[in-house]
């Protein structure tokens, strides 16, 4: 669905630029956008360390408190949807509140160490700590299942920059600064790992076009750049462990704005 989406908007706007004549659009006033497409997040080294000691069992030895916990996460492709309303002046700034939302799934989970040690092929026990037994699957059998999904939603303060080409068509380049919340969810194997949110201070940084279609309308496409400065930090559910886990990602999405006043 998001890449139909993303596919159909493109192909609009790529008909109404055939179409369109120049435009003679106020360079300046208010104006209300939304966009949308395609996220294409980064790997998660997930990394953070247990809370409690766990305690030894017949067949495994105590995990204390404080030893370190990682593995790596990859995810597949997701989607984003952002509002936005902001004022351009007729200087060529925009400055712009924005409310962004993006939603990827779990691909596989991979490389799970303890203490520095790998131990994917170690039996799952270790950390269910049920008893270990010849017939059940390894910790990286288990984990490279990768169901689950991250939700993340933002709200930012933008300030982008128009360029004037002297047409209806305006290259632009922006950054951006506000606050992310992410919702993890880690499920392998239907697992319940981690089920958990946090919130951070984030940054994005944009380039995109625009065109003027009307005196009143123009499409953009613009590529993002967006990550939070902290990991967010999860509260393991299988494990008495917080996790941080990286929320880095690629945004390409296509949109409209629409200038309001007189």
């Amino acid at each position: 669905m998001p890449h139909n989406t993303f596919t159909y908007l493109v192909a609009c706007s790529a008909a109404v630029l055939a179409l369109a004549l120049p435009a003679q659009a106020k360079a300046e006033g208010p104006y209300i956008g939304l966009s949308g497409g395609v996220a294409l997040p980064e790997d998660s080294r997930n990394a953070g360390q247990f809370d409690e000691t766990v305690p030894a069992t017949a067949d495994f030895d105590a995990i204390a408190a404080d030893t370190t916990l990682d593995w790596n996460t990859e995810y597949d492709t997701g989607f984003a949807i952002n509002g936005q309303v902001g004022y351009a002046f007729d200087n060529g700034l925009r400055v712009e509140a924005e409310l962004a939302y993006s939603k990827y799934d779990v691909d596989t989970h991979s490389g799970l160490t303890v203490g520095g040690a790998d131990i994917d092929t170690v039996d799952v026990a270790v950390l269910t700590r049920e008893p270990a037994d010849a017939s059940n699957p390894t910790v990286g059998e288990v984990i490279a299942d990768g169901q689950g999904d991250v939700t993340n939603v933002g709200l930012f303060a933008n300030v982008f920059y128009d360029i004037n080409t002297g047409s209806g068509f305006k290259p632009y380049v922006g950054a951006g600064a506000g606050y992310q919340w992410s919702d993890v969810e880690y499920e392998p194997s239907s697992v319940d790992v981690a089920d958990d949110e946090d919130g951070a201070l984030a940054y994005q940084l944009m380039a995109g076009a625009s065109f003027e279609v009307t005196e009143r309308i123009e499409l953009f496409g613009q590529y993002t750049w967006r990550d939070s400065f902290e990991d967010t930090d999860v509260a393991l559910n299988l494990l008495p462990a917080t996790l941080g886990v990286e929320t880095g990602q690629s945004l390409v999405t296509a949109g409209v704005r629409v200038k309001l006043g007189s």
